[in-house]
């Protein structure tokens, strides 16, 4: 079927250069320029994008580009895209907060960063002019440790700070001989399995494969149902990378980065987690990347507006779509009928709420996200020692990754959120910023414009103007107990309230900023080798032959790959999906009006 379209492509051509040469010779009079009529400009193909994140933002802005990229000679159907989104921002589960409400300090509250092979992402920072930032976390000065993963008793491994000037330094290759001596030849094969499958994925970008029809065809065009039908434990055993490697360094990545063990995630998403070359991320939120694709293409935008209703005329082909916003309604209603020819639904079905009618054929399968609950806050405190069972302050790591121990890693392996957690009780804490809110450049409060501080204001040389910004990633929320146990501070919530101690009675002098998110971030990424279609279908001949009555689907890729890349690419595919339908139309309609001639 990825071929289909291109013969179908091929023949339509010769025939309509079969006809104008029939027609060229049967001419008796030919026709000059003056001769020809004006022809009326066409209506526009309108096309309502339902979500602004990665999938939507890059929907509208491929259709754009392969608009133009893929025009006909003759002028070709111009595209007017709507966006809209039920938040008041673009970027879906890429936003940022701001870390003390200082816009000083913005953080990401959902997606963090991206690699050099997400080629979407990376084209776009470069395209936009985006600043991308290479320096992730930030290390206070006294800590000998960057990163550390913790099984709830030990740390198995740590990875020793590395300065600028330290980066082509021995003990870079110190660090990869200490690998390879306590890991042997893992590290070697992980690698090499991760190439070769990030080989095939990078296929889904390129012809023959690109666009396709649907997830599960690229999936088997590509090989890749090898790695997505076994869980992450079944393919690196395949890859012959050991269970000491796997269990400490790559089940720590699928728990910060999927929430998931290697039991209970699929082996090409494993691999995923390790192809982290060239990672960075946008200053000031990646969530830039996103806005800068809407707000260059869309036509129209519409925030704060929930679509509740997609109702389809059969007879027109088109569709109309409510918001829970009146105002938004009545305006849809005056300025455009609020009449369009293609829905794009850019966000998971199961939560969007949204009534379609007709009734839809086949609804897409309800699948588990995870609970993911992310709490950010800031405080004087660093990490304790004694939380970890360390001694000295600077044999904490800044960044403590968590995993299982031997034992436990087979009974929780395949178990979700708190079941699957283990002794650790959270996924990931990162240390991410060193604030000095005194002393740190400008201040943008809310009533005030922003204003330079005074060079050296408030530097006294103490400590005492010094904030750490934490991250953590838990599959439950965090408690006051927990909370002061890792920072190390004395806490007693009252008698009545112990079974009832969330972070917000916290002093205000040990915790002196707090914001608390619950994400269904993204599925669990179970083995599996079947895959959602991108077409909505409301008629037997949609459902049955894939053939689109208008109405498309871009989170099916999430099981398959939940990234802010795949998203994006969900979008780009669809977006050179409509494109080539409707010049597919134009082109048939040209031959058939030049037949009639």
């Amino acid at each position: 079927m990825l071929y289909n379209t291109v013969l179908a492509h091929a023949i339509v051509t010769v025939l309509y250069l079969q006809t104008l040469a029939l027609a060229a010779e049967n001419s008796q009079t030919l026709l000059n320029a003056d001769s020809i009529p004006p022809q009326p400009r066409q209506r526009p193909h309108r096309v309502a994008i339902i979500g602004a994140g990665a999938g939507g933002s890059s929907t509208s802005y491929y259709l754009q580009r392969f608009s133009q990229q893929h025009s006909l000679p003759c002028e070709s159907t111009p595209i007017h895209i709507t966006v809209f989104d039920s938040n008041p921002y673009v970027g879906g589960r890429t936003t940022t907060v701001n870390a003390l409400d200082d816009s000083r300090y913005p953080v990401e509250l959902g997606a963090s960063i991206f690699v050099k092979i997400n080629h979407i992402l990376y084209n776009a920072t470069r395209d936009f002019g985006l600043t991308a930032s290479v320096k992730i976390y930030q290390s206070a000065p006294d800590s000998k440790y960057e990163l550390g993963i913790w099984d709830g008793n030990d740390f198995v491994f740590k990875a020793e700070r590395e300065d600028d000037e330290d980066r082509s330094s021995w003990r870079g290759w110190w660090d990869i001989a200490k690998l390879l001596w306590k890991y042997g030849l893992a590290p070697i094969r992980t690698r090499q399995a991760t190439k070769k499958a990030v080989g095939e994925f990078l296929k889904f970008y390129e012809e023959p494969i690109f666009p396709f029809s649907s997830i599960g065809e690229a999936v088997d065009a590509t090989g890749l149902h090898a790695y997505t039908g076994l869980t992450g434990k079944d393919v690196l055993q395949e890859a012959r990378v050991g269970d000491l490697f796997s269990r400490e360094i790559i089940q720590a990545s699928t728990r910060v980065n999927y929430a998931s063990n290697l039991g209970g995630i699929h082996g090409l998403e494993t691999l995923v987690c390790m192809a982290i070359e060239g990672a960075m991320a946008i200053e000031d939120g990646n969530w830039h990347i996103f806005d800068e694709m809407v707000r260059s293409t869309a036509d129209e935008l519409f925030l704060n507006a929930t679509v509740t209703d997609v109702v389809k005329d059969d007879k027109k082909g088109t569709f109309q779509l409510k918001t829970a916003n009146e105002d938004i309604n009545r305006r849809l209603t005056m300025e455009y009928s609020a009449e369009y020819d293609t829905v794009i639904l850019a966000a998971p079905y199961q939560f969007a709420n949204i009534t379609f009618s007709p009734p839809l054929i086949t609804v897409p399968q309800k699948i588990p996200y995870v609970s993911l609950y992310v709490t950010l806050f800031t405080s004087p405190h660093r990490l304790s020692p004694a939380f970890f069972g360390l001694d000295s302050q600077a044999d904490v790591p800044l960044s403590v990754l968590t995993t299982l121990s031997l034992d436990l890693s087979d009974e929780l392996g395949p178990r979700r959120g708190v079941d699957a957690v283990g002794p650790p009780g959270f996924w990931s804490i990162s240390t991410l910023r060193v604030l000095h809110p005194k002393t740190d450049g400008v201040f943008c409060g809310p009533t005030s414009n922003c204003t330079e501080l005074p060079a050296g204001a408030g530097a006294d040389g103490s400590e005492e103007d010094t904030q750490y910004l934490y991250k953590i990633f838990s599959p439950a929320p965090l408690t006051g107990t927990f909370l002061s146990s890792l920072l190390g501070f004395q806490y007693s919530p009252e008698p009545e309230s112990k079974h009832d101690d969330p972070l917000s009675r916290l002093p205000k002098s040990e915790i002196t900023w707090l914001h608390e998110k619950h994400w269904h971030s993204y599925p669990y990424e179970l083995p599996r080798t079947t895959f959602e279609n991108f077409t909505l279908c409301s008629t037997e001949s949609c459902s049955s032959h894939g053939i689109s009555d208008g109405a498309y689907y871009l989170s099916g890729m999430e099981s398959f790959i939940s990234t802010m890349e795949t998203s994006a690419l969900a979008g780009m595919n669809v977006a050179r999906l409509v494109v080539r339908d409707l010049h597919d139309e134009q082109e048939l309609k040209e031959l058939q009006s030049d037949m009639e001639l």
